[in-house]
């Protein structure tokens, strides 16, 4: 028997019947492969497993983390210390860069260990046919030609073409995004579909929640759609953060200027003679003076604290920068199933004869209410809707004590063909959960749905009805599109019969209107199939009801086919609802100036339907605007004028590859993409995104692996918060850098200001050193990790061109620099010019004014629209903290012996503490003086 060609799955194999696909992969759908066969098979395919993403190692993570242009400055500053002899100044600088690599390593290592803890490691096991024998084998062992037995519960190990399907169903949710199970059949399909539409085929990492079937393998591996969508995400290269990006800008334009100036400074000192060592000296303490030491500490702290909050709030963060850039989002593109709904299928309206439709309200408590009805409980036709979902019914919430259908042992019926499921979790924590529900159930999810519905509802009711005696029963099927049960209740024995609503109408033909039995018309018929097709429309799954009261129970060919001459009591539909908090939540985002656009594999109208409730679109949209099916996106995405991509709030029936063509699309015109999902299907597309945020109870592993963010709760709410605090964390890391940048601007006009007019070097590189690890950690820290502003969410997403620095704060900068700096400088020459005191005496000066003037400088990063005495930064406790620290360990190293020889710090009379003290405080007091006059200051 020839062997299929390695690693090729078969084409179109749903386009094939499946006699054609057993031929291209040389299977026996009888007997299945052989154990020989097999071992070649394995040998020449490989294993069925995907690629897996490698972890960074710990090496490449602290690399990562010395990746940086302020890093590669310092190391040079301190090989040239090393160089000249000045350890103290190197060991210092050493410091410096161990602190923050230390700091990062911990903070992502830590991330990458919670990621590795969040994953589900289970083994997945198949059934398959081997030597004529049905076995049980480990899923990575299935090759090309395998031949898979099916059943309710199983997860689907390959893609396979089905040869067989009883009542099969299969739960594709996380490959393609459809929220309810798709049945499965055997038939041929002529045209082209999307994989959504391939009903002859299962895939592999889909369930099956009912009936059962056989299936010919073609794709293993790589070779599936799972294995496509797993390509594409390593096609996908991650994108650097915009954060990253302007960080790095910014110290590589200082890094320019200051090796410019030491450059003209060495070349003046060269010609006018001066000492060699001097002028290498003078530039390194350029160097200390110009770049940020602590920018990469605190930026690594800011974030870190960003990551330690929002853990607290439910989202693992796995990358520092990811922080920030959820600030920056203005676009985020979520999927449906699971992400803005509960992935669970619930009541959602009932239809009567007397009232068009009646919505079932589950947001006021654990009992569902109805809207705009009164004691529903006495309207006759919604009593028997409740009955006949109990009593036609083969499902089982888990804490039932009976189970549905005591019925005599001489009835054949069937209630296997269900699985236990996600849909039929019920969270104890849901606004609408019930602490006796909160287990899994058993059956289909319509039929669950409505168990649960009516034991919320009325459980006396419910537990009344489960106990009845069951003595007919007729299983659902494909053909006849009904089921239904007959019970014995008092003296008479009650029909009770639903199914698809054609298939409820041709078996009825009675109607109860308020109370009475009338005859059921061929218009009254249509009127129904109109209302069944609008609901249908609004992405609604509809069932029919009916019910018939007789004295005795049919026997013989009656007992055969019960369901006849019924009585027609009305329609449910059936949603997969929003989760609670989703709309207050993209009512936020909104408010944010964030847009919100729902990108799923599901239905158009139950995306519309879902899109509507949450707010991501209006009543009184265009229809044909508000919702855009896949099969028309290729179009607009190759329009030169697509300006429907960006109006349109819901995209449906969109494949992985689609999502990906609609990231870039928004990229392309600058926005910043955050990209919610928790399927397979979503997995390229998380990747691909500015902001990748899986789901970490209901998300895949591949999902979760691919993502910037991991949402542990599931919830879209969390999502809000993490953008909060991102916000608030560039707010705080652009507090911080004007701060740095602004008195390390003073620094270098000092030093520039003496060495190009006097030659003198005013304050040493240790001591500049010294000074820039207080301030550069402890007051940055302090303001790196406040509050912030809290209006952020009602603020428009800043531009995403925007630097980090802007003009305006450059400005800033800029007069906050020369401040300081004159009142420095200015003592400094008032010493030595006027009291003619040692250049010992006189470095102190300036050192300490400095330093006391950058503390206090603290206080200049209020909002210019902020009180003096509250804001941001007096509220702020850890600011108080850390002037006190700063100033204690400045003090301790002038009081201390050996510390004042290490820095050549002299003992300083009471005439020079008061220039110093002036000197400090002037800077602060001008500052806000302009402040107070300019108010956008």
């Amino acid at each position: 028997m020839a062997e299929p060609s390695k690693n090729k799955a078969v084409k179109d194999a749903y386009r094939k019947e499946w006699k054609e696909v057993a031929d291209s992969v040389s299977s026996d759908p009888e007997n299945g492969l052989s154990h020989n066969e097999v071992e070649k098979r394995l040998d020449r395919h490989g294993r069925n497993k995907l690629k897996e993403s490698k972890q960074r190692s710990i090496w490449q993570i602290i690399l990562s983390q010395i990746n940086n242009p302020v890093i590669y400055l310092l190391t040079a500053a301190a090989a040239l210390a090393f160089a000249f002899g000045d350890i103290p100044e190197a060991v210092a600088i050493l410091a410096v860069l161990l602190v923050n690599t230390i700091i990062g390593f911990w903070m992502e290592y830590q991330a990458q260990k919670s990621m590795e803890a969040i994953k589900e490691m289970d083994k997945i096991q198949a059934r398959v046919l081997r030597d004529g024998k049905d076995i049980e084998i480990d899923a990575e062992e299935v090759v090309p030609g395998d031949v898979l037995l099916l059943e309710a519960g199983d997860l689907v190990s390959a893609d396979a073409r089905l040869v067989e399907a009883t009542e099969l169903k299969a739960d594709e949710a996380p490959l393609t995004g459809e929220s309810v199970p798709v049945d499965k059949t055997t038939e041929i399909i002529e045209d082209e579909k999307q994989v959504a539409d391939r009903t002859n085929i299962v895939y592999k990492g889909t369930a099956i929640t009912g009936g059962k079937g056989k299936a010919i393998v073609f794709g293993t591996g790589m070779d599936t759609e799972m294995g496509n969508i797993s390509a594409m995400v390593q096609e996908q290269e991650d994108e650097e953060t915009p954060l990253n990006l302007k960080l790095n800008k910014l110290t590589k334009n200082l890094i320019w200027v200051i090796l410019a100036m030491a450059a003209a400074f060495f070349l003046i000192g060269w010609i006018a003679g001066k000492e060699v060592y001097q002028l290498v000296q003078t530039s390194i303490a350029w160097a200390i003076a110009a770049i940020p030491e602590g920018l990469p500490i605190v930026a690594s702290i800011a974030l870190a604290r960003g990551m330690y909050r929002l853990s607290k709030k439910n989202v693992l963060i796995k990358k520092l920068s990811a922080v920030e850039t959820l600030g920056e989002t203005t676009v985020i593109f979520t999927d449906k199933t699971g992400t803005l709904t509960k992935n669970e299928l619930t009541v959602d309206s009932f239809c009567l004869p007397e009232k068009e439709l009646i919505k079932v309200d589950w947001h006021g408590g654990k009992k569902p209410t109805l809207e705009n009805t009164e004691n529903p409980e006495e309207n006759e036709n919604f009593s028997h809707m409740l009955k006949i979902s109990v009593l036609a019914n083969d499902a089982s919430l888990g804490n039932d004590n009976e189970a549905p259908g005591k019925e005599e042992k001489k009835e054949t019926y069937s209630s296997g063909d269900y699985s236990e499921g996600d849909n039929s979790k019920h969270d104890k924590d849901e606004e609408n959960g019930d602490d006796d529900k909160n287990v899994s159930a058993k059956g289909d999810p319509l039929e669950i749905a409505l168990l649960n519905f009516v034991s919320r509802f009325d459980k006396d009711f419910y537990r009344e009805k489960r106990g009845l005696e069951r003595k007919l029963h007729d299983p659902f099927d494909s053909e006849s599109m009904v089921m239904g049960t007959a019970y014995k209740e008092d003296d008479k024995f009650y029909i009770a019969g639903k199914g698809s609503t054609d298939a409820i109408l041709d078996r009825s033909h009675k109607i109860l209107i308020k109370g009475e039995l009338k005859d059921l018309s061929e218009d009254q018929k249509e009127k129904w199939k109109k209302q069944n097709n609008d609901l249908a429309e609004n992405g609604l799954r509809v069932l029919a009801f009916a019910y018939k009261e007789t004295d005795t129970l049919p026997e013989g060919d009656e007992a055969e086919d019960f369901l006849q001459e019924l009585t027609l009591v009305g329609l449910i539909g059936f949603l997969d609802p929003p989760r609670v908090e989703v709309t207050d939540s993209i009512d936020g985002a909104k408010a944010a100036g964030i847009k919100v656009v729902m990108v799923t594999g599901d239905h158009p109208g139950t995306a519309k339907n879902v899109g509507r409730q949450v707010h991501l679109s209006e009543e009184d949209e265009q229809k044909d605007s508000e919702v855009l099916h896949g099969k028309h996106l290729q179009e607009e995405l190759e329009k030169d004028n697509n300006e429907k991509l960006v109006t349109t709030p819901i995209f449906s029936r969109v494949d992985p590859e689609q999502k990906l063509k609609l990231i870039q699309h928004y990229q392309d015109e600058g926005e910043i993409v955050g990209m919610t999902g928790d399927g397979v299907n979503d997995a390229p597309a998380l990747k691909k995104a500015d902001i990748g945020i899986a789901m970490g109870k209901r998300g895949t592993q591949v999902a979760q692996e691919v993502s910037d963010v991991v949402l542990k709760d599931d919830s879209f709410e969390s999502i809000v918060k993490a953008i909060e605090q991102g916000r608030t964390i560039f707010g705080n890391i652009r507090r911080f850098v004007m701060y740095q940048l602004s008195y390390h601007l003073a620094e270098i006009l000092i030093i520039a200001l003496m060495s190009f007019t006097l030659f003198i070097l005013p304050i040493l590189p240790l001591q500049l050193l010294f000074l820039n690890l207080l301030s550069d950690v402890f007051p940055a820290l302090a303001l790196g990790i406040g509050e912030g502003n809290p209006h952020v969410m009602k603020l428009p997403p800043k531009d995403p061109e925007e630097p980090i620095i802007t003009r305006k704060n450059w400005t800033q900068i800029v007069i906050y620099g020369i401040i300081i700096a004159l009142s420095v400088s200015g003592a400094y020459l008032y010493s030595h010019y006027v009291w003619g005191e040692l250049e010992e005496i006189n470095n102190n000066i300036a050192f300490f004014s400095l330093a006391l003037a950058q503390f206090l400088h603290v206080f200049n990063m209020r909002e210019a629209d902020e009180n003096f005495f509250n804001n941001q930064v007096t509220r702020n406790k850890y600011v108080w903290m850390a002037i006190g620290l700063c100033t204690a360990v400045l003090f301790a190293a002038y009081f201390i012996p050996v510390l004042a020889e290490v820095f050549a710090f002299q003992r300083l009379d009471f005439r020079v503490w008061i220039i110093i003290i002036i000197a400090s405080i002037l800077p602060t007091i001008i500052i806000q003086a302009i402040k107070m006059i300019w108010k956008d200051f």
